[in-house]
């Protein structure tokens, strides 16, 4: 789901291994396993003796900890791997803002898009049975799969679906799960979607094509994206704490609080903790293959273990380790991420980064409307590191999971700078902007019942005007969410919507269009989540020429 503000990226392409019996791995045409990282231009580097590494790790733990206070996060939990072991394991701070509850090791999270891995994982077990090919075509097995150029819908293969290369906009129909739609209705959403980029040209982030991988992963299967997970990947790992979806999260004896930045009793902003039974809390569900998984901060260790494992686990091969190393290897530059120093690519539900002077790294992100995860590893180095947070916002996992990662190489430099500033500034500042001044001399709107009526989208679904004690209120979604508007400027008004209590409060747009004659023949509204990214949508009025 949503990214961070501070990227740091990723990957050493994993040795390739011979392929057991019963294997039947196949790459695309063209692709190469390389048992030798991209970046080798790499400066002769000095790693720290056991003695030095626990050093390293006390300077971490309290780095940790400052961070966390700066950061202003109730709590996380950190967890390094080295050598396939668990070196390190701690909880920060609380489970819930202003509680006294400790967060553990124990303590269960909701690690957002950083299940994207997994799903991608399911993909790549899939193919090594033979089921399915890497460049096989995705209608293949998702017949109701469809993009708005019928070439791409032809040509738009398994890969395609795990690379964030789909020519689509940034984060293109989110909104659907939030509004209440089924999985099945935002892959056939996808065909109504207007390409922003040319297929395989640009790098955008995604959430929807995942779903479509885990569909097909469903369709070859014969079992759900849920009980794949759980037979192929939770149980062998031993990833007790593991499940999906909002209801198995809340469930949890130990699970954290779900907290957002928000305004205080005085005035402040800082973390306020979501209501349990807030309705958008299941938003995760339908993404699920993008962003539901529930996990402790052991059990993504052990994750991140078998990631550098070569297919293994326990004695145990669950994937060829052709396949885990495709999974790592970059498919698309992401230019917003790459800089002199350094290059960074997405590959199949991770991000790889080529660091200047220091091995390549393996990772992602991930948040959901209230928690935060970080997971990366150094392949070379056999080195990882999980950050969880309880609060959606801060950049605090990668924050720390980047230090870790320049303490342990010797090239970390306490910027004091920073330390003595507020890391928030940017985010409260994106989030909590100054509210729009109504124009001194606004033009009235045309009479109420002008505007009353059924509207539809191709994406969206059907949306209701309705007049209400003098004012109007837009209804939409399948779990419908009623917006309410106030006259603004001529057929342009105000939308807040009560319900939506994540960040600052809701300030929305509905602008309604007319004939040349001045009836009205659609609006257009401000979404939620996708309102970061001033994404719109439009809805038709029921006969409307």
């Amino acid at each position: 789901m949503k990214r961070s503000l501070l990227l740091v990226i990723l990957l050493a392409i994993l040795a390739a291994g011979v392929c057991v019996a019963g294997c039947a791995t196949s790459l695309p045409a063209g692709t190469s396993i390389s048992t030798s990282p991209p970046n080798t231009a790499q400066q002769a580097l000095s790693y720290p003796t056991p003695a030095e590494f626990n050093g390293t790790l006390a300077t971490f733990d309290t780095y940790a900890e400052k961070a966390r206070q700066r950061w202003n996060v109730p709590g996380m939990a950190v967890a390094v791997v080295k050598d396939g072991k668990i070196i390190f394991a701690k909880g920060y701070g609380v489970k819930t803002a202003g509680g006294s509850d400790p967060v553990t090791t124990d303590s269960v999270f909701q690690i957002g898009s950083t299940t994207k891995a997994f799903t991608a994982a399911l993909v790549a077990m899939e193919v090594d049975t033979g089921r399915m090919n890497w460049n096989d075509p995705v209608i293949r097995y998702v017949p109701d799969f469809q993009m708005k150029d019928p070439w791409v819908t032809k040509e738009f293969t398994l890969t395609d679906a795990l690379a964030q290369r789909s020519g689509l906009d940034e984060k293109w129909g989110q909104d659907l799960s939030t509004l209440g739609y089924s999985r099945s209705e935002m892959i056939h959403a996808l065909r109504y979607a207007e390409p922003v980029t040319s297929f395989r040209s640009q790098y955008r982030y995604q959430n929807i094509p995942f779903i479509v991988a885990a569909a097909a992963v469903e369709n070859t299967s014969g079992k759900s994206w849920e009980e794949n997970l759980k037979t192929r990947i939770f149980t062998p790992l031993s990833m007790t704490s593991a499940s999906t979806g909002y209801d198995a999260f809340r469930s949890e004896p130990d699970h954290v609080s779900l907290h957002m930045i928000g305004e205080l009793p005085d005035g402040s902003l800082g973390p306020v903790a979501a209501d349990p039974d807030w309705q958008f809390n299941y938003a995760t569900d339908t993404l699920g293959p993008a962003g539901s998984i529930n996990a402790n901060v052991k059990d993504m260790a052990t994750w991140t273990i078998f990631q550098m494992g070569n297919g293994t686990y326990d004695g145990k091969l669950l994937m060829s380790p052709e396949n885990l190393a495709y999974l790592h290897t970059p498919q698309i530059l992401i230019p917003g991420e790459t800089t002199a120093d350094s290059k960074s690519y997405y590959g199949q539900g991770w991000e790889y980064q080529e660091m200047n002077g220091t091995p390549p790294i393996v990772r992602h992100t991930g948040e959901t409307l209230g928690n935060h995860a970080y997971v990366m590893f150094v392949p070379r180095e056999n080195l990882g590191i999980v950050v969880l947070a309880n609060e959606a916002g801060p950049s605090l996992p990668e924050d720390v999971g980047n230090a870790f990662y320049r303490m342990y190489f010797g090239t970390f430099t306490p910027d004091t700078h920073a330390e003595s500033t507020d890391p928030l500034k940017e985010i409260k500042d994106f989030l909590f902007h100054p509210t729009p001044v109504r124009p001194e001399h606004p033009v009235p709107p045309l009479p109420l019942e002008s505007y009353t009526g059924s509207y539809t989208s191709d994406v969206y679904g059907q949306a209701t005007i309705a007049a209400v004690n003098g004012n109007l209120t837009l209804t939409l979604g399948k779990k419908p969410v009623t917006l309410y508007l106030a006259p603004w400027d001529g057929n342009s008004f105000r939308a807040t919507c009560p319900a939506w209590k994540w960040g600052p409060v809701y300030d929305g747009r509905v602008v309604f269009s007319t004939h040349p004659d001045g009836t009205v023949r659609q609006l257009t509204t401000t979404l939620f989540l996708q309102k970061m990214f001033n994404q719109d949508a439009t809805f038709i009025r029921a006969g409307a020429a």
